[in-house]
């Protein structure tokens, strides 16, 4: 008896290789944080939402540039007009602040994502803040950092731009006018009473102030004028210079630029005060109260 054997050959095409790679799904956004008041005691907060996804078994890093300053902490914004000004601010990969996203020099971290079979995709949030208190100036503040995702044999880059907005604002605060005793018969019969008190302006840096008096809650005419009691008035004025020739009020106004928020512009402005002597009035204690109009 004869045996037939026959060899089955089971052939197979080669199976190609997937290549490593990593896309971008959601690029970050460029980061806008809208208003910055320099005289709020918050923080100004904002976000950029980014999603990647990469071929297994990539491992993936996502680092993010300085930007246009000098160090990664803090990170600077400029302004984009003169005088030249920076505004600090920095990008971090947790919402409390404690870890500050870079390129892992100088204290910085960088985002590391693993690829697997069942976590192929990675979506994350760039935490960006502006400190607050910052003595800057009015106006429009931008930088702009590079992003990097980079898988080893291969990477993109995406460059976002930060920007803040800071509007002028000042606040301004007095001390008091305090004649003391006014003696129109002795020593005020024909000397005036004078006084001092002071109007102190703050506003962001480079910003022009024009502040102005009213004529007071018992004015006449154009006459400033003390109450006491129910109809007892005392003629007085409040003058921009120290010789008490130039009457301080919504015409002949007061002005100076600030060098800084903290500073009060020119020192503060000074009122000279004034109560002509010789007035017949009736004792008793006088007052009135001016209104401060700060322009800018």
């Amino acid at each position: 008896m004869r045996r037939i054997a026959i060899a089955i050959c089971f052939l197979l095409a080669p199976v190609a290789a997937q290549a490593i790679n990593c896309t971008w799904d959601t690029v970050p956004t460029n980061i806008n944080f809208g208003a910055y008041s320099a005289f709020s005691s918050s923080a100004v907060t904002a976000t950029s939402a980014f999603q990647f996804t990469c071929t297994p078994p990539a491992t993936a890093t996502m680092t993010i540039t300085r930007g246009s300053g000098a160090s990664f902490n803090p990170r600077d914004m400029t302004r984009t007009t003169l005088p030249a000004m920076t505004m600090d601010y920095n990008l971090y990969m947790d919402a409390a602040n404690s870890i500050i996203w870079g390129d892992g020099t100088s204290g910085t971290q960088f985002l590391t994502f693993v690829s697997t079979p069942g976590t192929k995709t990675y979506t994350g949030t760039i935490y960006a803040t502006i400190p607050a208190g910052l003595n800057v100036g009015p106006g429009t503040y931008t930088d702009t950092v590079q992003v990097t995702l980079n898988w080893g044999s291969g990477s993109l880059n995406q460059f976002i731009t930060i920007t803040a907005i800071v509007s002028a604002e000042c606040t301004v605060s007095a001390t008091s006018v305090n004649f003391g005793a006014y003696d129109p018969v002795a020593v005020n019969a024909a000397t005036p009473l004078d006084s001092t008190g002071t109007v102190n302006v703050y506003c962001t840096a480079g910003t022009l102030a024009t502040v102005s008096l009213d004529l007071g809650t018992h004015f006449t005419g154009s006459t400033r004028r003390m109450l006491s009691g129910a109809a007892n008035f005392l003629n007085y004025e409040v003058y921009k210079d120290a010789a008490r020739s130039v009457v301080w009020n919504s015409v002949n106004t007061d002005s100076g630029t600030s060098a800084s928020k903290t500073t009060a512009i020119n020192g503060g402005f000074i009122a000279y005060g004034r109560i002509p002597s010789g007035q017949d009035v009736t004792m008793g204690s006088y007052n009135d109260t001016l209104l401060v109009t700060v322009n800018y």
